[in-house]
């Protein structure tokens, strides 16, 4: 149950009074009745697609002339709907608290026999090629859905973040019973506008990043600040609900840091404030995420190290990912890659998906021959490729679970 207060102010915000209902009903299907009444906001031209990567972990190919369509798609349902709000509700609230149960199960068991259970999750982007009848074909099913945050798009909505492409994509992929990580830049987002996100959509799993551009007078400086302002947040809410917090890592080091002696603060710094546990930037070799963790444990890190990998769908893709993300993958790396530059595109995802199959089946092989530390959960960055990733899976099935 949501309080009355919340819903009542975005009613005020719309003009509208909905009788005696309002105590029962989600934002999130709150928001869809206030949608069907008020008029669309025109969006701005689209811009043209740009990749995803670290440092920031933000898709920046949200294409904002299809968001007036991810909108009504989900706005613009039978009305049936309404009717049984309750049950979506119960279903929607149940996935949410489900992340920090789904995290502790899969961390904390303890295998005495056979391989250690892998699982995984992915990052989908609210663009007009997402579909979500390939997302529940795949096999198996992820943990959780991670979905990006473009500041300058998502902060546009900031009087009724409910808009946004991201949360009605959000609301979607909960109605259809998946968990899902919303990413919350610190760029120029206020606390006035991390109060009404939370309040108005309910989400409870944040992806906390600094995000790739910092303004001056902007009130969070570093994700720690904001990873702070969420746990004093959380402490001051009557219900008490536990936010699940992760945050970024980076194992080729962050571009803008001196040292990786500085890195490793910073990180500790955000660990120090409540975060839960730490995806890393895209990989491109097992060794190098090998290095990283074993200096995030020397240095007294013991949440887990969840390794994100991304299987570009072109070499274009890949060569803007790189640049943004400021890596040197290696001579040895990068000569493997150049050799595929000219490649048919079939032929060059043909060579990526078993590059990266290679990637994943080096990191997981170790857990046969170490318990100390095991991988138990990886991160695949999909832009919406899912049937890279599909094939990865099977590939990969004696791991998978």
């Amino acid at each position: 149950m949501y309080d009355n207060r919340v819903l009542f102010h975005l009613l005020l915000s719309k003009r509208l009074i909905l009788s005696d209902t309002l105590g029962r009903w989600h934002p999130v299907q709150l928001a869809k009745h206030l949608h069907s009444h008020t008029p669309v906001l025109p969006l701005p031209a689209s811009r043209p697609e740009q990749p995803l990567g670290a440092p920031a972990f933000v898709s920046k190919i949200i294409n904002c002339a299809t968001a007036l369509d991810s909108v009504m798609s989900v706005t613009s349902e039978p009305n049936n709907t309404m009717a049984t709000t309750n049950t979506v509700t119960n279903a929607e609230q149940s996935n949410e608290d489900s992340l920090h149960t789904k995290l502790d199960r899969i961390f904390n068991s303890s295998t005495t026999s056979g391989p250690v259970p892998v699982h995984y999750s992915i990052e989908i982007a609210a663009k007009d090629d997402f579909d979500i009848d390939q997302l529940k074909r795949l096999t198996p099913q992820p943990v959780f859905c991670a979905l990006p945050w473009v500041s300058d798009d998502n902060l546009r909505y900031a009087d009724d973040f409910l808009r946004s492409p991201t949360l009605q994509l959000t609301a979607r992929l909960r109605e259809n019973q998946y968990t899902v990580l919303n990413n919350v830049s610190c760029y120029n987002i206020t606390e006035q506008q991390v109060d009404q996100l939370l309040r108005s959509t309910g989400i409870r799993n944040l992806f906390v990043i600094r995000g790739d551009t910092v303004s001056p007078g902007q009130q969070f400086q570093n994700s720690a600040g904001l990873v702070q302002y969420l746990r004093t947040w959380q402490e001051q809410q009557p219900d008490h609900r536990q936010l699940t917090i992760a945050v970024g890592g980076y194992p080729y080091g962050h571009h803008q840091s001196s040292s990786q002696t500085e890195e490793l603060h910073y990180l500790q710094a955000k660990i120090s404030q409540g975060a839960n546990f730490l995806l890393t930037q895209t990989l491109y070799d097992a060794p190098s995420f090998l290095r990283y963790r074993d200096r995030c444990r020397e240095a007294g890190i013991s949440i887990p190290i969840i390794p994100g990998i991304y299987v570009p769908h072109s070499y274009r893709h890949l060569q803007a990912l790189l640049n943004l993300t400021h890596i040197d993958l290696g001579p040895t790396v990068r000569d493997a890659f150049e050799a595929h530059a000219h490649d048919a595109p079939d032929q060059f995802q043909a060579f990526m998906v078993e590059y990266f199959v290679g990637v994943v089946r080096e990191l997981l092989q170790l857990n046969a021959t170490t318990s100390s530390d095991p991988i138990k959960l990886v991160h695949f960055f999909t832009f919406n490729k899912f049937h890279l990733l599909q094939q990865v899976l099977e590939k990969l099935g004696e791991f998978f679970k």
